[in-house]
């Protein structure tokens, strides 16, 4: 018969109630809940005495997935394998007990059809309590204990039941704090957007989204970047009430919005788990070294995608045709239409729902920021706005003021229709000497040598030699080739020498000696043409001019001497600056249809199409010309894009010496005709409408 001391049952009852009230505390703090059960389960495993526990909690998709964990190693579970899925079915059944239970190491567990569903894969003793969240299961409190008596045991069951109660009261509280967060939340977001939609103008509303997502967000500064165009501009900065552009932190938050936006992706910084492009990381840092932010949240704005409008009849189809139709352009092209952009100065870190309120405020601030946009972007938006703001214009006070403005509006539109005007189309060019030859390398090889005085600007002659070239495989096979005619003509003399001279040389022996002669004498003349071919070859080392001019090529010496040059480069180039000249004006493609025109009306009318033009080196003389040919066909002309060549005769006595630059800019004009005063002024924007408007609408 056992004796049991009432002290020491008394005892352990206090330091039970002591640990419980301990956790009961715990659960009152601020603490998560990976920090909550941490310490919940250390106090229950040093208490019981036990080996190890887990605390499962069901999440959102309601999967139950343990929360913290301790002593696993001595239970056997630690590794993966057999025993820990069949531990993972126990769990599933003992979360769905209604009460607390204790299952005995390698005990089976029955379901309710009795058959087996789940066994105790350790040997040890599991106690497990559910935890309880306003009636609902939120998870199990499981802990491994060796095996003792049975009160003793049932003693172990009545403490982890009382503890998973302590946990669903601590469980209950958050969920209430949430609900209290989530509520004031709610109120905030509720104002906040109801404010950032008043307005249907960019900048206002720009400056209700920086100013009031600021207090959603809890961040330190918020800014807000539109597009205008085709760049991102910022138009407001939380607490601020201009913008001073010529900031270098100004110019640095728009190049770093710039490419965060066209990689249309969040950033957050920092981010350990996120390796950045280096053109966003370069950006970056440039930026953190002008505002010094310590957290920083980049988030483009794009425009939302339409969605059907449901009247009382059903779904508007009209609506659901156009959300299902293709994306707006800047949608479909990946531009964003804005950037909204939090930083926080003395945090680093997006938790406790920071990440979720920027998400949120640049949910709403995109909507309103489309819809401003789209607002402003109408047509003729600013004429309304205009006549909406100054009804005082249609007032009798002010009316005939208003007629008078009509009336001159009327009139100078009747004066751009009605009144003809000289069509003088412009192209840019060059002024250039008729006679110009280039001067090319005959043959490969290096060039060995400049004449004396070549140089720029130098006159040379036709003839004059002007660089001279070194081959050395050349050289070589000029001298193997005497070398091989001189050994040739000794064997042929030795051969007749022979034949003459020797009077007891068999016939057969004669006839082939004679034979062998003939073949040498024919080798010697098969040589003799190589050589002649390798000294005009050879000839062809020297460069030579081919007409009288001057030397136009810029630092002859230094880009030709010792320089390895190919058959067929250019070398030198030479002018005949004493004859004619003419202009080459490059003609934009989309004005050669007028020119061909003119220049067709013309030749009929028997007179050449008049040119007037001005020297980049004298602009304050015009001179004229008319046009000789037009080039049939355009090509891209580096930065002038798609050209025609005209050519243009002038009258180079017209001009001073000095004037007279070949490759000198001209800007010229070329007379097309009379037509009327506002085609001569917007002949470029009518092209323009016609064929970026009128074509694409019809």
């Amino acid at each position: 018969m056992s004796t049991v001391d009432p002290q020491a049952v008394e005892e352990s009852r206090q330091q039970i109630r002591a640990i419980i009230s301990e956790i009961d505390q715990l659960g009152r703090t601020d603490l998560a809940e990976a920090d909550f059960f941490r310490g919940l389960l250390d106090r229950v495993i040093e208490a019981m005495g036990a080996v190890g526990g887990l605390v499962w909690l069901v999440g959102d998709q309601g999967r139950c997935e343990p929360v913290c964990h301790s002593g696993m190693q001595a239970t056997g579970l630690a590794e993966p394998g057999e025993p820990q899925e069949t531990h993972g079915r126990l769990v599933q059944s003992l979360l769905a007990a209604p009460n607390a239970m204790l299952v005995p190491a390698r005990a089976q567990l029955n379901g309710p059809d009795g058959r087996p569903v789940s066994n105790n894969p350790t040997d040890l003793l599991v106690i497990t309590a559910p935890l309880e969240r306003s009636g609902t299961r939120a998870g199990l409190l499981e802990v491994f204990h060796h095996h003792n008596q049975p009160e003793v045991e049932q003693g172990y069951l009545v403490f982890v039941d009382q503890v998973a109660g302590v946990a669903g009261s601590y469980l209950v509280r958050r969920q209430v704090k949430s609900l209290d967060s989530q509520q004031a939340a709610l109120v905030q977001v509720d104002r906040f957007s109801r404010q950032v939609h008043e307005s249907l103008d960019p900048v206002a509303t720009a400056f209700t989204l920086a100013n009031e997502a600021r207090r959603i967000i809890g961040c330190d500064r918020v800014s807000v970047l539109v597009r205008r165009g085709r760049r991102l501009r910022l138009e407001a900065v939380s607490g601020q009430e201009s913008v001073e552009r010529r900031a270098t932190a100004v110019q640095a938050i728009e190049a770093l919005a710039r490419v965060v936006a066209r990689a249309r992706d969040a950033l957050w910084h920092p981010d350990p788990a996120r390796e950045l492009p280096p053109q966003i990381e370069e950006e970056l840092e440039h930026y953190i070294d002008e505002s010094h932010a310590s957290g920083l949240a980049i988030l483009p704005l794009v425009r939302p995608r339409k969605t059907p409008v449901v009247k009382p009849g059903g779904v508007d189809a009209v609506a659901v045709a156009k959300a299902e139709a293709a994306p707006p352009a800047d949608v479909a092209a990946g531009e964003p239409i804005g950037v909204l952009v939090a930083e926080w100065f003395t945090s680093s870190t997006f938790e406790g729902g920071r990440r979720a309120r920027v998400e949120v405020c640049a949910e709403h601030g995109s909507i309103a920021l489309a819809n401003s946009l789209d607002h402003t972007g109408l047509p003729l938006f600013r004429v309304i706005d205009v006549l909406g703001r100054s009804r005082a214009l249609t007032t009798a006070r002010n009316l005939p003021k208003t007629v008078l403005a009509a009336l001159a509006s009327l009139a100078a539109i009747a004066a751009l229709i009605f009144i003809p005007a000289e069509l003088r189309l412009e192209g840019k060019g060059t002024l250039e000497p008729v006679h110009k030859r280039d001067v090319f390398a005959g043959v490969d090889g290096v060039v060995k040598e400049i004449a004396p005085g070549i140089a720029h600007g130098v006159g040379v002659t036709r003839g004059q030699l002007l660089v001279t070239l070194r081959n050395t495989d050349l050289e070589v096979a000029l001298t193997d080739v005497l070398g091989r005619k001189a050994s040739s003509e000794e064997q042929l003399v030795s051969t007749r020498r022979a034949l003459l001279e020797d009077k007891r040389i068999s016939a057969d022996e004669r006839t082939r000696m004679s034979g062998r002669a003939a073949q040498l004498q024919r080798e010697i003349e098969s040589l003799d043409a190589q050589q002649k071919l390798y000294e005009d070859k050879k000839r062809d080392l020297e460069v030579r001019s081919p007409i009288d001019g001057v030397v136009v090529t810029w630092q002859v010496a230094d880009r030709l001497l010792l320089r390895p040059v190919e058959k067929g480069q250019v070398l030198l180039t030479v002018a005949d600056k004493e004859g004619p000249w003419e202009l080459e004006i490059h003609m934009p493609d989309d004005r050669l249809g007028q020119v061909n025109e003119a220049a067709l009306a013309a030749r009929s009318g028997g007179r050449e199409l008049s040119v007037d033009y001005i020297l980049a080196t004298d602009p304050g003389t015009r001179h004229r010309g008319s046009v000789k040919e037009i080039h049939e066909q355009a090509e891209v002309r580096g930065e002038s894009g798609n050209v025609a060549l005209v050519r243009v005769t002038i009258d180079p006595d017209r001009h001073e010496r000095p004037e007279l630059g070949a490759g000198a800019t001209v800007t010229a004009r070329i007379a097309c005709g009379r037509r009327s005063l506002g085609y001569v002024w917007f002949h470029d924007v009518l092209a323009f409408i016609q064929s970026q408007v009128l074509f694409r609408l019809f």
